[in-house]
């Protein structure tokens, strides 16, 4: 499992208790994958941009 699923489960155990339903789970899973924002892109050290 990676990083960002142990995270999501983490965060659903907290707000739900120990062991939530799958059905909790998936709907979890459902909106994390709906509202998550874009992962953060690494800045262009040759943007053409004045300093």
């Amino acid at each position: 499992m990676d990083t960002t699923n142990t995270d999501l489960d983490r965060l659903v155990r907290e707000e739900l208790g120990a062991e939530p339903s799958q059905e909790a789970k998936d709907y979890a899973r459902e909106l994390y994958e709906k509202y998550r924002l874009p992962a953060p892109q690494p800045a262009d050290a040759d943007t053409g941009e004045d300093r």
